[in-house]
């Protein structure tokens, strides 16, 4: 896979590449975020905090630029490092600082394929705390990078008819559907009209790993995404980026992740904006 790294390709290169914590803390959880472990040698990818909006209250929603920028030298990235997100769920919210990166322009970026689990299951090096910098980064921004891009509300309003369109929504079937309450208060249920429902969890094996690229693409393929350009959506951008990971190994391209997404399309702030769909109808 062109995207995902083995936990043992990490641990060979370790000293080579520069790998980060992107985990985070789940809807209806306490935090703050404190992992059991940590792989040797990783700082903090921050996405609900030092990477985030902070003029917004709508969870996880893209810094800008400048921020983005500012933070990964903070971090002491440089243009030219191989860089490698790990989370703490096998693969949860990684894929999001995958997407992070790639929007702005960074190509030289994997996911570490299980996440902590796995990396713990092989016995490879951790240790208690994220590692800091020794220097500042050269990180720049390239904006305007083809087909990794974040979208907004009215792109999903513009194409919601448009048949070359597809969004898929991340969420578990039940939450999809409007038959389980959402995790975070104020939100109705329901789904996007004429999305599509891809949990992401059918997209990983019971050990947490990406599944191969024919199991991925029979998935896609059942939900007739074939030729269209795909928008990705789940409660607040998390794992959408995983079904965009996954979009991009099987070799789409027209693809957007809908940053917003039902944190922002189900909120009441946005009720008679945006329209809603559950199973008993508009």
């Amino acid at each position: 896979m062109k995207n995902v790294k083995s936990c043992s390709w990490v641990a060979e290169n370790l000293n080579k590449v520069s790998v980060f914590d992107a985990g985070i803390v789940k809807p209806g959880m306490a935090g703050p975020y404190k992992p059991c472990a940590v792989v040797r040698g990783a700082g903090r990818f921050d996405i609900s905090d030092a990477l985030s909006d902070p003029k917004t209250q709508l969870s996880n929603m893209m810094c800008n630029a400048k921020q983005f920028q500012s933070h990964m030298r903070q971090l002491g990235v440089n243009q030219n490092d191989t860089v490698v997100l790990y989370d703490d769920s096998g693969l949860f919210s990684a894929a999001r600082g995958w997407w992070m990166l790639k929007s702005m322009g960074f190509e030289h970026v994997f996911i570490m394929d299980g996440g902590l689990p796995e990396w713990l299951l092989h016995g490879f090096p951790v240790q208690q705390q994220h590692s800091t910098p020794n220097s500042m980064g050269n990180f720049t921004v390239i904006q305007g990078a083809d087909g990794w891009q974040f979208i907004e509300r009215y792109e999903v309003l513009r194409t919601i008819l448009d048949e070359s369109s597809l969004l898929l929504d991340a969420r578990s079937p039940l939450r999809f559907s409007g038959c389980e309450q959402e995790p975070r208060t104020g939100m109705r249920s329901g789904h996007i009209p004429n999305s599509k429902n891809l949990h992401y969890n059918a997209l990983l094996t019971e050990r947490g790993l990406l599944r191969s690229i024919g199991e991925l693409q029979a998935l896609f393929r059942l939900l007739g995404c074939e030729g269209k350009a795909l928008q990705f959506s789940c409660g607040s951008g998390i794992t959408a980026c995983i079904l965009a990971l996954a979009a991009d190994e099987c070799g789409y391209t027209k693809l957007g992740v809908y940053d917003g997404s039902w944190n922002e399309w189900g909120s009441m702030q946005f009720c008679n904006e945006l329209p809603i769909r559950c199973e008993s109808g508009e």
